[in-house]
């Protein structure tokens, strides 16, 4: 139990290190903007790594639950990497400043490309998708 724990904070640890950096970068090149862009990134990438991850649960039983992967990468990393509080908090910011296009496009944008992204990583696992692509270009699979 406590050896899953370490597993899980040290997971966490870099999720949310990795999520502010993001952040840092989003503030820098996008600060004019009143749109969350750093929380889409955030959301989307990981929509797509948790996406990654069922399929390699389901095709190849790598990360699946309770497993030292699972706790490290998708209970501990992407846990601390995405945020749904963010998400509410940038969207009320948008209400409050009657940026009602911008609030609209972000709901629609996290939740429909995050869940396409998530649908996405699964079937590029499942379906062995970058060994056809290796096989296709190169005549070999990676």
């Amino acid at each position: 139990m406590l050896t899953d724990l370490l597993i899980i904070g040290f997971g966490g640890f870099l999720g949310a290190i990795s999520r502010y950096l993001i952040f840092i970068i989003d503030r820098q090149l996008y600060h004019h903007y009143h749109f969350p862009l750093g929380t889409l990134f955030v959301n989307l990438i990981g929509s797509l790594l948790i996406g990654i991850a069922l399929g390699m649960s389901v095709k190849y039983s790598i990360l699946s639950r309770g497993s030292f992967g699972h706790y490290l990468f998708v209970t501990g990393f992407l846990g601390a990497f995405t945020t749904f509080s963010t998400f509410s908090q940038d969207n009320f910011a948008l209400l409050m400043e009657k940026q009602y296009w911008f609030f609209i496009i972000n709901i629609l944008s996290n939740v429909i490309a995050g869940i396409i992204l998530t649908m996405f990583g699964y079937f590029l696992v499942v379906n062995e998708l970058p060994a056809k692509i290796g096989k296709l270009l190169f005549g070999t699979e990676p």
